[in-house]
């Protein structure tokens, strides 16, 4: 189901043209700014509103990363504001709000607050309301409590940063997307709980380094990219489940059996060495005509869905 939102961000402004171009490129997403503040206007698809705002803030991030995504805006709307957006007078709103109009089934909501002195409605609200009349706008939005479930899980998310490896091999970039693609689409609450329980895997900006690779490509150009990290490394691919798995070079976690990997297998292939020795480490074969060995290589921590 799709669900309209509007977020408070930060990190950029309608004058960085080049964010506004990606935003609305890559997400159809809408940068303005109203009373001094930056307002992000998306579309997200999910089973759930919170499921479907999540998935929109990711893909937002991913087309932006400096972005900063602070809350929900609550649309707060007057009588004139209802007036305007439902094509009725402010006479024909104001008896809605005093029952005299429309009086059959549920009460017109109550007010969210008041500015000023004139009363203030949740958006949302009204437009359910509306709904039953056949004079909503079509949308579907967040109810009230999704939108403290939303902006709590915002307030505890994490900043992502997508780093795809470098593999030459023509072909995977299409297959890396396809795996982006299933995190956005099925897996994004249950991947930010599990970045929430991650250390050692951010960079000098403190976000998270997400390592993406296809499962067929090589998996000797995916170890060399993880080990050029100063850092551990998140490497998230899918085959018949979704994985994410902690990868580090930092050191061993005690005495540690080394499992080498031909230089030949594949990362499904080395994935399932992994599966098979959680708590070794592994080398990638050596090879003479190569002076620089990669480091081994541990599993730190690792959830497949």
């Amino acid at each position: 189901m799709d669900y309209d939102f509007t977020f408070v961000v930060s990190g950029v402004d309608v004058d960085d043209q080049a964010a506004v171009d990606a935003l609305l490129e890559s997400c159809d997403a809408l940068l303005a700014r109203a009373g001094g503040v930056d307002l992000l206007s998306v579309t997200g698809s999910g089973e759930s509103a919170i499921e479907a705002a999540l998935t929109a803030v990711s893909a937002a991030r991913g087309a932006v990363p400096q972005l900063r995504v602070c809350r929900l805006d609550r649309d707060l709307v007057g009588v004139h504001e209802i007036a305007e957006r439902t094509g009725r007078s402010r006479q024909n709103v104001s008896q809605w709000i005093a029952g005299d109009r429309k009086a059959q089934g549920e009460p017109f909501p109550a007010p969210e607050g008041t500015v000023g002195r004139s009363r203030a409605w949740l958006w949302s609200e009204v437009n359910q309301w509306l709904a039953a009349h056949g004079l909503d706008d079509g949308a579907a939005y967040p109810t009230r409590a999704e939108m403290a479930e939303i902006d709590v899980a915002l307030a505890t998310s994490v900043s992502v940063t997508l780093s795809f490896t470098a593999a030459g091999t023509p072909g995977f970039e299409a297959a890396r997307e396809r795996v982006v693609d299933e995190l956005r689409n099925k897996h994004i609450p249950g991947f930010m709980e599990f970045l929430a329980g991650v250390a050692h895997t951010t960079d000098e900006k403190g976000a998270h380094v997400v390592v993406v690779a296809d499962p067929g490509e090589p998996a000797r150009g995916v170890m060399e990219y993880v080990s050029s990290f100063g850092h551990d490394v998140i490497l998230i691919t899918a085959t018949d489940q979704f994985m994410a798995t902690v990868l580090s070079t930092r050191g061993r976690l005690g005495p540690t059996e080394i499992v080498t990997v031909s230089r030949e297998s594949t990362v499904g292939e080395w994935l399932r060495l992994v599966q098979e020795n959680p708590q070794a480490a592994f080398a990638l074969e050596t090879s003479e005509a190569l002076d620089e060995e990669v480091a081994p290589i541990q599993r730190r921590l690792a959830i497949a869905a």
